[in-house]
């Protein structure tokens, strides 16, 4: 009976990020993990009785019984063992599963995660008061006056783990006066600040949105850094303007729009709650006759017409569904023409037999919908098609003239954005994984 309820539990799981919670027989809460797919860690824990596969992410449970997948270690196999519950919390991002999961481990202690109960004491993230300032971690909850602690966290690695993610967009020094650039120079993470007074400047700034990152001020952080952006644009600083526009996309990508553990311990089900609040929205807004389920978003990547790629994201019922993204080599069209490449994408998506999407959002303004629009009506693909422009933000319809502008806070724009988004950083991926292709066979 036990192991049917596991199984219909596990079934239950969303394969979006989030925290799972693992309850012995008493109801006491042994373990807290986080993932990007709480489904597919889960059911990693277990594996088929009769498989013994070396794979460590064994991702399907037996369909007759469940067993503990021997082959991640005598503790984790006790801990399974253990398992009578299983409980979640879906989150937007893995930043903020991260943040949960340490919020709960620093609250409830749960007796498996190791990690934590192996520390001596709670690690803190600390950022000196030197000349250049350095990002470490620290065991002082009190260390000297003007430097700057963040958390606690419930473990080393869980501190390291945020630190990685803050470093992918602010890269950060960590070595005290260097005679030479360490490796992390070379690889980007850390802008070497040693060089002369003008990098120690910069650098200094780039302390400061770390502080504001870590602070969770990430909405101030994106409008500071728009800003810088657009500013870098009128004095013709095109590689600081870039380079702000980056570091925008990064955040907005780590973050999306971010919420402290503590709304979420509030409020379980807020992702689902937000998502269908925006789906309502966007329905209102375009006058939709039913909740768009299933909605598609079209972006194309490509510099002077080379490699030149689309991509087809999805979300299901407002969320991303990774398993249904499609990506496009750009084939026939040779010039840098972005509606005929989106015409391109358009027709071969149509030819496919993938599910009907409720809605379909184009990256781009009124030419690009026009585009689109014509092979929509060429084939008699019947489902509604906007574009999402990204200078103001404007919603552009087959049936209105002028476009729908809305509020920054208004749920439907939230995840028209949040859509077109994540469809711009798959192209983007896309279109250099095929530039990297190239130089390498070059």
């Amino acid at each position: 009976m036990i192991q049917n309820t596991l199984k219909k539990q596990i079934a239950r799981l969303p394969l979006s990020p989030g925290i799972y919670q693992f309850y012995d027989e008493n109801r006491e809460l042994l373990y807290v993990g986080k993932s990007v797919s709480i489904k597919k860690r889960v059911s990693s824990y277990f594996q088929k009785r009769h498989s013994l596969s070396p794979n460590r992410h064994s991702l399907s449970p037996n369909r007759h019984s469940l067993s503990p997948n021997r082959n991640l270690g005598p503790k984790t196999d006790l801990l399974v063992s253990k398992i009578k519950e299983i409980k979640y919390i879906q989150v937007f991002s893995e930043f903020e599963a991260l943040l949960l999961e340490a919020e709960l481990i620093r609250t409830n202690k749960p007796f498996f995660n190791i990690q934590a109960k192996d520390d001596k004491s709670p690690i803190y993230i600390k950022i000196s008061q030197d000349l250049i300032p350095l990002i470490s971690l620290t065991r002082k909850q009190k260390p000297k006056r003007g430097v700057a602690i963040y958390g606690p966290f419930p473990s080393v690695n869980v501190a390291k783990d945020v630190l990685r993610m803050v470093r992918r967009i602010f890269p950060y020094c960590h070595h005290k006066n260097p005679k030479k650039p360490c490796l992390y120079v070379h690889l980007g993470l850390c802008p070497y600040p040693y060089k002369s007074e003008e990098t120690q400047n910069e650098y200094k700034e780039t302390i400061k949105k770390i502080k504001k990152l870590l602070s969770a001020k990430n909405r101030f952080l994106i409008r500071q850094l728009t800003r810088e952006m657009v500013l870098s644009a009128k004095l013709q600083k095109f590689e600081e303007a870039q380079l702000a526009k980056k570091q925008i996309e990064k955040l907005q990508y780590l973050t999306t729009t971010y919420h402290a553990p503590k709304e979420f311990l509030e409020q379980p089900t807020l992702v689902d709650d937000l998502s269908t609040k925006r789906l309502e929205e966007l329905k209102k807004v375009l006058e939709l006759e039913k909740l768009p389920r299933r909605i598609e978003c079209y972006d194309i990547s490509n510099i002077s017409g080379s490699f030149a790629t689309g991509s087809m994201v999805v979300f299901t019922n407002g969320k991303p569904d990774k398993s249904q993204y499609r990506r496009f080599k750009i084939k026939y069209t040779k010039t840098s023409d972005d509606f005929e490449m989106h015409r391109e994408v358009m027709a071969r998506r149509i030819k496919n037999d993938w599910p009907r999407p409720d809605l379909m959002i184009i990256d781009g303004g009124r030419g690009q919908l026009n585009a689109v629009l014509g092979i929509v009506t060429k084939y008699k693909f019947d489902t509604k098609v906007v574009s999402l422009a990204k200078r103001l933000e404007e919603i552009y319809t087959p049936d209105k003239i002028l476009p729908i502008r809305l509020p920054k806070e208004n749920p439907a724009r939230q995840l028209a954005q949040a859509i077109r988004d994540e469809a711009h950083r798959f192209a983007i991926t896309y279109h250099r994984l095929l530039r990297s292709k190239k130089f390498l066979q070059s």
